[in-house]
């Protein structure tokens, strides 16, 4: 088949006066009511909608929903959501992507290829992408139609090469089809919906299902004190294969739906491999296991060593498996605590407890932060049953503590709220986020930006507006990996103080605890003494390395008055777990700018960076170390006062930085959301422009207000630059 692609034109209809959108708002209801699309919000954080669309009886299901970041790829529905349309006597799905469930008794766990014979409606589908549960990994092919195909429906062939249809996509789904312009990155060259009017499923050579298996599996973990611990677990066959968990797994309900197994987007490398399905152990695991070798692996986190076991099923016969657990480090001995800022689990009441806090400890996370996530439609995704000291959950050091997402936009930036005694949303002034962060203060808690580390969803708009408004504690910076500073050293050169911080954003990307923030308590652990130490003493963000460092031999401090003159040493040590990954960079930080590099071309285990000198001025310092491949980690700043001055700056680069604020402020002036950029489209298709318009005088104002500070601390160096020319 041809790769050519030819545009599809459609029309965009934009509503700006009160009145036009009165006129769209009867156009759009018009619209929908002759074409059966349902617009109803599906209160699902996935947008998902169970659709009447059964072209096949072997096909017991069919959904539309919004996301999938685990289906071999990055997919987005940033059109309308799906919906059955008719097209000229044929009923029709039209859209951006759709979850297929093939009835069990059609085919389920099985290992052989599937045939799947699909008909498009040409002049709504230039290709499509099709999702599927592979034996060994999410699959996913992509099909480009052939442009000069002349006739309006298309028949297409595809074959789904050792299916396993085991339910393991979302929603406990088997396939998904989408529209080539669903792919994340959203693709500007094709179209993001596609005409999908007739579908069949077959099985080519019909053989017999993997299971019901034949051995036995008797798993038993045990902590480095001897006490049962819970743990993550991969079980594999020599092309990594997973025999299905038992109901012996902890329950895992990513989005809100119950699952036993669930893939790894990222692994370690002590992992076998990116993509494999793991389950989790609190404790005991037994389950029925087919004949053959394995290789067991549990993980337990960072602090601990990864365990790697091979193992025989027989027929018939139980094998037992005993595995201790040992540290590669204690960082709660040492007074650090970890804790992950972004995590999505639903807990509507109490009895979710337990199976959340047995995931979270499998991870070893001390400090999960549960958020519960709003849009400007809804408030109440991944709902939690209380908040402040009431929604908390504690068991030996591991603690669930209730947090928010809120306010979030595609347009400015998401927002995360933590330790406040109370949820806060509104919805009349969804935009103004500096009035929910003053709040959130009032109520004792902390207020920052999410996805800075990948620079998502517009968040530079909301940086530059809310940093000069003095809302603003933390930034996550770490995430997915990715590790991105840029944010963070600009506010602190213009004397901004900040929070680094990281999260998993779990179960969107990475399981919970995968990136992580480190706090020194210095005392008995507690979730505020966590958020008190986060808030005030030493902290780093990682993804599996660890810092431990002395400013003029204090451990513990991060303010230090000085004189001019006086030397001040720094000595760190950077290590990182072996079956993580190897160290490779160790570098201090002073303004922005690298003053001392340690570095390993092999790699290693550790790196130590010892380093004098005299400050003239106050300023700011952080360290940071690197892996070969993809491990990280960043200090929070330490701030030198030099002589009194509370000022640690960088005034050799404040014009600069301001003027850049000042700009992207304007623009964001002049800006409007835009409704194939949002995440959420599902939710929010018939209030984001209203609720838009109705903030943006007053967004105005806030914007004007944040220039005019921008603005005086140019002036401000400037006079310092004058004063210092004379």
């Amino acid at each position: 088949m041809s790769r050519i692609y030819v545009p599809f034109n459609f029309t965009r209809i934009r509503c700006w006066s009160e009145y036009t959108m009165q006129c769209c708002a009867v156009l759009f209801m018009f619209f929908f009511m002759h074409t059966g699309a349902v617009l109803a919000h599906s209160n699902h954080p996935l947008g998902k909608r169970q659709l009447e669309w059964q072209p096949d009886a072997n096909i017991s299901r069919t959904l539309t929903m919004n996301i999938d970041f685990h289906g071999g790829d990055w997919f987005v529905a940033w059109r309308a959501p799906g919906r059955v349309e008719q097209r000229d006597g044929r009923q029709c799905l039209v859209g951006p992507y759709f979850f297929f469930d093939v009835d069990d008794n059609f085919a389920f766990n099985i290992d052989e290829t599937v045939t799947l014979e699909l008909l498009f409606d040409r002049s709504g589908t230039d290709g499509f992408n099709l999702s599927y549960d592979h034996v060994v990994n999410p699959t996913v092919k992509q099909v480009r139609l052939d442009p000069d195909y002349k006739e309006r429906w298309q028949r297409v062939t595809v074959q789904l090469e050792r299916a396993r249809l085991a339910n393991r996509k979302y929603e406990k789904t088997d396939f998904a089809i989408g529209a080539l312009g669903a792919k994340h990155p959203q693709p500007k060259d094709v179209n993001g919906e596609l005409v999908l009017c007739d579908l069949k499923i077959r099985r080519e050579n019909k053989v017999p299902a993997i299971e019901p298996a034949n051995g036995f599996l008797e798993l038993s973990i045990r902590n480095e004190d001897g006490s049962a611990d819970s743990v993550r677990v991969g079980l594999y066959d020599a092309e990594g294969g997973s025999p299905l968990a038992s109901d012996d797994a902890v329950t895992l309900e990513p989005f809100s739906s119950p699952f036993k197994q669930w893939p790894l987007i990222n692994a370690v490398k002590g992992w076998p491999s990116d993509g494999r399905y793991v389950f989790y152990v609190d404790g005991m695991y037994k389950a029925p296991v087919p004949e053959g070798s394995y290789d067991l692996v549990v993980y337990k986190g960072p602090e601990y060593r990864i365990v790697h076991r091979k193992i025989k099923i027989e027929a018939g016969k139980t094998h037992n498996v005993n595995v201790k657990l040992k540290r590669w480090i204690d960082m709660p001995a040492m007074g650090w605590y970890s804790g992950d800022a972004h995590i999505h689990i639903a807990r509507p009441d109490t009895s979710k407890n337990k199976s959340t806090l047995a995931y979270t400890q499998a991870e070893d996370i001390h400090v999960s932060n549960l958020l519960q996530v709003s849009n400007v439609a809804l408030g109440d995704h991944y709902p939690q049953y209380a908040f402040g000291h009431a929604g908390h959950f504690v068991e030996s050091n591991h603690a669930l503590v209730s947090g928010q997402e809120s306010p979030r936009s595609s347009h400015r930036g998401h927002s995360i709220g933590l330790n406040s005694s109370k949820y806060i949303w509104t919805k009349e002034d969804y935009f103004l986020y500096n009035t929910i962060a003053k709040r959130i203060h009032e109520d004792g808690g902390l207020w920052g930006y999410a996805h800075v580390a990948i620079d998502a969803f517009n968040v530079r708009y909301g940086l530059a507006l809310d940093m000069p408004l003095g809302v603003v504690d933390f930034l996550e910076i770490l995430q997915m990996s990715m590790l991105d500073t840029s944010y963070l050293y600009d506010f602190l050169n213009l004397g901004y103080k900040l929070l680094p911080a990281a999260g998993s954003d779990y179960p969107f990307i990475h399981m919970a605890g995968s990136e992580r923030i480190y706090a020194k308590l210095g005392g008995a652990f507690s979730p505020q003494a966590w958020f008190d130490a986060w808030r005030s003493k030493r902290s780093f963000v990682s993804n599996g390395p660890v810092i431990d460092f002395t400013v003029n031999k204090d451990s513990e401090r991060v303010e230090f008055n000085l004189h001019r003159g006086d030397t001040v040493n720094i000595s760190v040590r950077a290590s990182i777990n072996p079956d993580i990954g190897d160290l490779a960079k160790l570098e201090l930080v002073v303004l922005g700018k690298v003053v001392k590099t340690i570095t390993s071309d092999s790699g290693t285990e550790s790196l130590a960076l010892d380093y004098d000198f005299q400050p003239h001025d106050s300023q700011w310092l952080a360290i940071r170390t690197y892996g070969k491949e993809q491990a990280v980690a960043h200090t929070a700043p330490i701030y030198l006062y030099v002589d009194g001055d509370q000022r640690f700056w960088n005034p050799g680069l404040a014009k600069d930085i301001a003027s850049k604020y000042i700009d992207v402020l304007n623009e964001f002036k002049s800006s409007t959301p835009v409704l194939d950029e949002d995440w959420e489209r599902f939710d929010v298709e018939d209030v984001l422009m209203p609720s838009w318009n109705a903030s943006k005088e007053e967004l105005d104002k806030r914007i004007d207000e944040a220039i005019g500070i921008y603005k005086n601390l140019i002036r401000e160096v400037t006079g310092l630059e004058d004063r210092k020319s004379k």
